[in-house]
């Protein structure tokens, strides 16, 4: 019989999560052996997996993707599962999951008990589940987590819109296995699910379980033009946008020539950094999940 860490996170989705608490922990009381742990600082719930390893075999992120972001690292290559409650504001790895945003359905998902092994980024020194991306999406990411009191498609379609009005191109030397590229452009991005920002489907065809990354490059657009072609990544189009490129992956070297914004799985990272190394740790974490 398993026993389950459900890892709650109150400040999911802008703290609007509590009002989910009450009805989440009357699901709980039908497992077995279940525990519920309750966040109140930031690095909380790292530290209770950590002190409480061994205990459980299963380790419920109940929260947005930060707090999955935050379970799933210290459960890379070991024998633990993790399993998701999506509370937060994008819940974007659970659209390429296929776990339901709806609370009773995604404890449905969890007592089926399907484990699936997925590929993990690794970044420097953090990991990334969904994606990392470098420029006009970090920059909407930077200006969502001002606006988390709105609805989620409000709060990213306005960032996104504040993104085209505030956002500069860079230049990034590419180094894939060797073969060494410069480009300029507006956004690169390495996804390894398929959505970003709640609703932009920036890797529509995405595995998440074939080992490989989708590097996704956007070229420098007339800010005026841009706001006519985002809806194409809203309808799982965006390979018809001429200025978007993109490729498969393992790995990679990124050299930026000046500060650019980078957010991974919709986390601000402040790394001071202009060199970034890539890679992905295959079908390195088991997730309970439908697909």
């Amino acid at each position: 019989m398993k026993r389950y860490a459900f890892l709650y996170n109150p400040a999911a989705q802008g703290g609007k999560s509590e009002s989910k608490l009450e009805r989440l922990q009357t699901f709980i009381t039908e497992f077995d052996d279940a525990y519920l742990f309750h966040s109140k600082n930031i690095g909380d719930i790292s530290d209770f997996i950590d002190q409480n390893f061994d205990k459980f075999e299963v380790f419920v992120a109940c929260g947005g993707d930060g707090t999955v972001r935050e379970v799933a690292a210290p459960l890379i290559n070991t024998q633990k599962q993790m399993g998701i409650i999506p509370l937060g504001t994008g819940n974007d790895l659970c659209k390429t999951l296929k776990i339901p945003v709806n609370l009773e359905q995604s404890i449905s998902v969890l007592k089926k008990e399907n484990p699936v092994s997925i590929d993990v980024g690794e970044c420097n020194n953090f990991i990334f589940l969904n994606s990392l991306g470098f420029g006009f999406d970090g920059l909407t990411n930077r200006y969502a987590l001002e606006l988390k009191y709105l609805h989620p498609f409000l709060t990213y379609a306005i960032s996104a819109l504040k993104a085209v009005i505030n956002h500069s191109s860079f230049e990034v030397t590419i180094n894939n296995n060797g073969n060494i590229s410069k480009e300029r452009a507006i956004m690169f991005s390495l996804a390894n699910g398929r959505v970003e920002g709640g609703s932009f489907w920036i890797a529509p065809n995405a595995s998440i379980t074939d080992g490989q990354l989708n590097a996704v490059l956007i070229k420098p657009i007339a800010k005026l033009l841009i706001p006519i072609l985002l809806p194409l990544f809203l309808i799982k189009k965006p390979q018809l946008i001429p200025h978007v490129k993109s490729a498969k992956v393992e790995n990679l070297t990124l050299n930026f020539s000046n500060d650019v914004d980078i957010h991974a799985d919709g986390e601000l990272i402040e790394s001071g950094l202009s060199k970034f190394n890539i890679s992905l740790n295959a079908n390195s974490l088991e997730v309970i999940c439908p697909l």
